[in-house]
């Protein structure tokens, strides 16, 4: 009797105990509301796109500081989105908020972000002022230029002209010109005697212009130092490690509740088993049992299938967004070339600017000659008065003669040599611009891999041309078959790469050789070197060297892609504070992917329909080939920059 209430005893307690431990579990277990992963998604998606735009406003407000540009409306859009996620960050739960960690971080963060949003504000106002008075000063001083010039102040003229180009290079970061020294000869220019007697009020509205912009830029340059300097990113990339840990440890907690949950259960259904085997409850609850555990399976069926589901969007998801990420590496690059072409475009035109300035006076002064010659020639045909017509006619044209008209001519004359080759520089970049992006029109065909580094070298010219020397050493290569857009975005990688290594001045010799069957193209520059903890993840998509908004490591990554996809190899050898060399193997004849072999044949076949149905379509395509051959034919050969 004694024995049997001490089992009925602990039969009681180890139910209450078993009882009170399932309660905890799933306790625990529900610790996660249904809308946390909502709420957790909107944080983490807030985090990423204030990143997002961290960097955005740092590049563009870097840009358009770098080519005296006004701040782009956009940046006003990012200092709003931040201002808006920010808010949402701040209005954490209580239980976020007990993280004494995470809310630190909030704190630390809203403070830092309304410093820089401020930073932010002033700059924009200091570099749009900046841009003002840079706009203000290529609007005047081609007419102050005019002026001096028609009042007979050459020296003057020709100071103010050579000092405009000046400012505007130093302004667009062009020049070698120092700011205090430009200072000290816009006030030897103002303080011209000449100009002051014989132009007064002249240059003052040039002078005005020129200190704004001298004084605009240091001033713009202080405002983005602070920004630059902004620990935010830092903060921000804290505050997204710690929500991450903090929603790991809350969700790992509830699954682990639920997993030593399913273990009660089971332990449970066990006991209850094994009371129902001693109290022999028969085939009725083993059956019961059974439907139960089927229903069970069934489910976890149906959630594999939907999980299963879930990832395969997400994967299509994930090469969607590796896509997105190769064309913004690829549109970054061009962006950063095409502010370097617009300064290599500027120079020539403010030069053909000036020379037809000059030209539009030599031309008055000849057509006052033309007038003397036309009177004498009247004079003689009325013959009355001839000796007096030709002898002031022969005065007329002496005195002009003595004002130094022949020397005019011959200015004129260079001048004019001088325009024509500025005019020859613009066509040659213009050409290969053209050449360059008509390569794009086709995925897969023949490519000259020595043109193209020539092109790609003079679209580059504006990047390397202050601090890099390059080598040509051209072998005798035949045209191989690859994608010629990507091939030309592996040179212009490579190339920035190469000239982004070199800190202040430095050589880039580019070889190529033809193999059996391949061609070896090799990139060697006398850079900073890569250090060997970096070579082992070089190639990793997103690593990279350079500073916090200056790279988006997707540069070699992509290289590596596009060469691994051509059946080419790609090697790197570098040496710490020697240099680097980067060698590409491609080879001769790459198979075409099957996916865009079938989509060719998918065209052409198009292609044969339209041109039977229209008879016309021969003619067209003939002319469209006629006109590309001849814009490819006039390509210039691209000097060593």
């Amino acid at each position: 009797m004694g024995i049997r209430m001490l089992r009925a005893s602990l039969a009681v307690l180890a139910t209450i105990l078993l009882v009170g431990v399932l309660s905890v579990l799933i306790v625990e277990s529900r610790a996660v509301r249904e809308d946390y992963y909502a709420e957790h998604a909107d944080r983490m998606r807030a985090i990423e796109t204030s990143k997002n735009d961290l960097t955005a406003i740092m590049q563009v407000a870097q840009s358009a500081y770098e080519d005296g540009r006004p701040v782009s409306a956009s940046t006003e859009l990012a200092f709003s989105r931040l201002t808006e996620n920010n808010a949402l960050l701040q209005r954490a739960d209580e239980r976020l908020r007990g993280n004494t960690t995470v809310d630190t971080h909030l704190s630390t963060y809203d403070t830092e972000l309304s410093g820089f949003v401020r930073d932010g504000q002033a700059f924009t106002a200091r570099q749009n002022a900046f841009a003002d008075a840079l706009r203000t000063l290529q609007e005047e001083s081609p007419d102050v230029v005019k002026d001096l010039r028609r009042d007979n102040l050459r020296l003057e003229s020709q100071n103010a002209f050579s000092l405009a180009i000046e400012v505007i290079e130093f302004a667009t970061g062009g020049g070698s010109g120092d700011g205090r020294q430009l200072k000290q000869r816009i006030e030897q220019l103002g303080s011209s005697t000449a100009a002051r007697t014989q132009a007064p009020g002249t240059l003052d509205a040039f002078i005005n212009a020129a200190n704004a912009v001298i004084e605009q830029k240091a001033a713009a340059g202080l405002a983005l130092q602070k920004i630059s300097s902004s620990r935010i990113v830092e903060h921000l990339w804290a505050l997204s490690d710690e929500i991450l840990n903090d929603n790991r440890r809350t969700v790992s907690r509830a699954e682990r509740a639920g997993l030593l949950l399913a273990v009660c259960t089971v332990l449970l259904l066990i006991g209850a088993g094994y009371a129902m085997f001693r109290l022999q409850t028969s085939y009725r609850e083993l059956n019961r049992s059974n439907r139960e555990l089927e229903s069970i399976n069934n489910s976890l069926e149906e959630r594999v299938t939907d999980r299963t589901q879930e990832l395969s969007a997400a994967y299509d998801d994930l090469k969607e967004s590796q896509v997105q990420l190769v064309q913004a590496e690829k549109m970054s690059s061009l962006g950063e070339l095409v502010a370097g072409i617009s300064h290599e475009i500027n120079t020539p035109l403010w030069y053909l600017i000036s020379n037809s300035t000059v030209l539009q006076e030599r031309m008055e002064q000849v057509g006052e000659f033309c007038d003397i010659a036309e009177d004498m020639i009247a004079g003689v045909k009325s013959q009355t008065g001839v000796k007096e017509a030709i002898s002031r006619g022969l005065m007329g044209m002496q005195r002009m003669l003595k004002d130094g008209m022949k020397d005019d001519i011959d200015e004129a004359k260079d001048l004019i040599q001088d325009s024509i080759e500025g005019l020859e520089e613009l066509t040659e970049l213009a050409q290969s611009l053209k050449d360059f992006s008509r390569l794009d029109r086709a995925r897969y065909g023949e490519f000259n891999v020595n043109d193209g580094l020539d092109k790609t070298l003079l679209i580059a010219k504006n990047k390397l041309k202050d601090k890099v020397s390059v080598h040509k050493h051209y072998g005798d290569l035949p045209t191989i078959h690859c994608s010629p857009s990507q091939i030309n975005q592996i040179f212009l990688n490579l190339l920035t790469n190469a000239a982004d290594a070199i800190e202040e001045s430095g050589d880039i010799v580019i070889r190529t050789i033809a193999e059996e069957g391949k061609v070896r193209i090799s990139f060697a520059d006398t850079g900073s070197g890569i250090s060997p903890d970096a070579m082992s993840k070089i190639r990793d998509p997103f690593f990279t060297t350079k500073d916090v908004g200056k790279g988006t490591g997707l540069g070699l990554s992509i290289v590596d892609q596009i060469v691994t996809s051509h059946g080419g190899e790609l090697l790197i050898e570098s040496e710490l504070d020697k240099g680097t060399t980067v060698t590409i193997v491609l080879p001769v004849a790459a198979a075409m992917p099957a996916a865009e072999a079938d989509e060719a044949e998918a065209v052409e076949k198009v292609s044969e329909e339209a041109a039977a149905n229209d008879p016309d379509s021969d003619a067209e395509s003939s002319l469209e080939m006629i006109d590309n051959d001849d814009g490819r034919d006039d390509v210039p050969e691209v000097a060593t920059v």
